[in-house]
């Protein structure tokens, strides 16, 4: 921070001597500007960057409290002090519930009390302004990831579809095995940042996705996800199931729910064995008064006890040989822990992994 300006100080009084006696006492440690009547401060006001006011309760025309009502509105950043006796005291008790006034000194005022009063009034102003500033560049800086997350979905991923319909043509006409495998191989990279992309929107629209709650319907939402995946590569020998039991309606953040269900079932088919392995992949949910429960058992590959945790961290992989981004299950850890929900993994290595997804009913689940 660089050094400290001199407080810009409006003092209002009905009283010249007392005005002429505060600029006398503080003009040198303050920028100080002086009005004799409320009336004048406002003019003051309207002209000058005031940071802090010091006002005197009884003037005639308007009180000090008063003249804090007038301007509280339009300059709510300035600190105000206000000079009382104690006769004032319930005037003063009810400007200071009401946040119009941060102390009142008596009169006749003292010197250094005041000078402490307004040192403490400088430090209050510049820290908020500094807070101010700060939460402006935090939305500076949350505007450009809006921004970017636009490029991201729309401009990067166009060259991608267009890089796969190449690929996918050239797989039609080319003959020759060593330029196939070439081409294999590209897909694979091109899929894996498609689905890295994918990860980064999901993530943003977990986040931003306000606080809406709609009802679910499970078995349109898994059936578009199934849809989805029809003619995946991935889905060659495996049978993906589901069945739901909707015992009672269950309302939540539909973005969250399908971003849990989509990485689920996009994990439960990744980490497959060997392809020529028959692969199972069994969806279930079941809702009641409590909430919903979600179930995505598979029979692949499995993961190590001591890993069992480490899924859910971002960028973490249990199989070096799968091209997963590492995200999907920080993905779902993140949206079930905005829903209030737990989630659960149940796994026995080269046999399979129960993922579970516990979502309780919850009328207010979003931050």
């Amino acid at each position: 921070m660089g050094s400290r300006s001199k407080p810009r100080v409006l003092y209002v009084d009905d009283e010249q001597n007392n005005l002429n006696s505060f600029k006398a006492n503080f003009r040198r440690e303050y920028k100080v500007f002086t009005a004799i009547s409320a009336k004048e401060g406002i003019e003051v006001m309207a002209s000058e960057p005031i940071e802090i006011v010091v006002a005197d309760q009884r003037m005639p025309e308007m009180t000090g409290v008063e003249f804090f009502e007038s301007i509280v509105d339009e300059y709510p950043d300035c600190i105000r002090i206000l000079l009382t006796g104690y006769a004032d005291i319930e005037a003063v008790i009810n400007a200071i519930n009401k946040g119009q006034i941060y102390k009142f000194i008596s009169k006749p005022w003292n010197e250094d009390t005041l000078r402490v009063a307004i040192n403490n009034a400088k430090d209050i102003y510049d820290a908020r302004r500094e807070l101010k500033e700060k939460n402006e560049s935090l939305q500076k800086a949350y505007d450009e990831l809006d921004r970017f997350v636009y490029s991201v979905s729309h401009d990067l991923r166009a060259p991608l579809v267009s890089i796969q319909g190449v690929i996918y043509l050239a797989n039609q006409e080319v003959k020759d095995e060593k330029a196939l495998e070439y081409f294999k191989m590209t897909k694979e990279m091109v899929d894996k940042l498609d689905e890295f992309i994918h990860n980064i929107i999901d993530y943003y629209k977990s986040t931003h996705s306000g606080n809406m709650l709609e009802e679910i319907n499970f078995d349109k939402m898994l059936k578009d996800i199934a849809g989805e995946y029809r003619y995946h590569p991935a889905m060659e020998n495996l049978e993906l199931n589901y069945n739901v039991d909707n015992k009672v309606p269950f309302s939540s953040n539909e973005v969250k729910v399908r971003i849990i269900l989509n990485n689920l079932i996009s994990n439960a088919i990744k980490y497959r064995k060997e392809h020529d392995n028959v692969h199972n992949v069994d969806v279930k949910v079941v809702t009641d008064d409590s909430g919903a429960r979600i179930e995505v058992k598979d029979s692949g590959v499995g993961i190590a006890e001591e890993n069992q945790q480490k899924v859910f961290q971002m960028f973490y992989r249990d199989s070096k040989s799968n091209s997963g981004s590492g995200l999907g299950l920080y993905l779902v850890k993140e949206a079930v822990k905005r829903l209030e929900g737990r989630i659960s993994v149940e796994s026995v290595k080269n046999e399979g992994t129960t993922m579970i997804v516990e979502l309780p009913v919850n009328e207010d689940v979003d931050r």
